[in-house]
């Protein structure tokens, strides 16, 4: 019994360890009190496919404090909308994860990816993938685990085909292959209190829901200097929305102040060795 104890303690510290921790709680007063202090950027209101449950009006981000604060404005409900795609009919599709890219973009394969679960899943497109790495937890930071894609991809292959126009682009030169970054497939959690997320109601707005997501910027690595991508889509990929933010330069008067400061520093060590 003793042996079993242990084991058992030993199984909870390494799941505490190991795990996304808790979520940083998000309510809406937390909303109200940034949302002034973030950039809209407005969404095409012509490219969803399907009803107009499924389509996203803009995005809103920025960073307040030592956070990066996100708000995706959509009528898609968190509890999912039935439909068919590509692979089946009938299928209950969920809303997506926020995809968050450090110094590059999801259409070019570079920078650093992260993720963050809108809920906790597992493999909820059967339809279209067998295999998917370990479930995330809602409100949790993730980064690539390796061993498959980081996020699945939109299951309505036909979206960029069927619509024409949209905005924006996947990126993958294809019109009947949807590359839009869905949900978290295999991700490892990032430890520590770093994320959180609030599916809010909205007033006053087109919209029926704001997606509220609060990342440290420090778990990811963000200064302000890279540039950063910001992007959602439901599980089907029927519509997508992102927020892109240039790496903020110096301005050159700053570069002078800090090499001037370098140099009086090294001035100084001289003059005291």
């Amino acid at each position: 019994m003793k042996f079993l104890g242990s084991l058992f303690l030993m199984v909870v510290v390494l799941a505490l360890l190991t795990g996304p921790g808790h979520a940083l709680s998000i309510n809406q007063a937390d909303y109200d009190a940034v949302k002034g202090s973030l950039t809209y950027t407005a969404d095409l209101l012509t490219d969803h496919s399907g009803g107009s449950g499924y389509s996203v009006y803009g995005i809103s981000c920025g960073v307040v404090g030592d956070y990066l604060w996100v708000s995706v404005h959509t009528n898609f409900p968190k509890s999912g909308l039935t439909g068919s795609d590509s692979y089946a009919s009938g299928n209950l599709f969920n809303p997506g994860d926020l995809y968050i890219n450090v110094g590059g973009t999801f259409q070019s394969a570079n920078g650093s990816a992260y993720g963050v679960a809108t809920t906790s899943h597992g493999n909820n497109v059967t339809q279209a993938y067998n295999t998917w790495g370990n479930p995330v937890v809602e409100g949790g930071l993730y980064s690539p685990a390796g061993g498959g894609p980081f996020f699945a991809d939109g299951t309505y292959e036909v979206y960029e085909a069927t619509l024409g126009v949209v905005s924006p682009s996947d990126g993958d030169g294809s019109i009947v292959k949807n590359s839009y970054p869905t949900m978290i497939r295999y991700g490892q959690a990032v430890v520590g209190d770093n994320s959180g997320t609030a599916y809010l109601a909205n007033v006053g707005n087109p919209w029926n829901y704001d997606i509220v997501y609060k990342v440290s910027t420090a778990a990811i690595g963000y200064t302000g200097a890279q540039d950063l991508q910001l992007f959602w889509a439901m599980e089907c990929g029927n519509d997508g929305v992102e927020c892109v933010k240039t790496g903020e330069v110096p301005e050159p008067a700053t570069m002078a102040l800090v090499a001037a400061g370098v140099t009086a520093m090294a001035v100084r060590r001289k003059s005291i060795v």
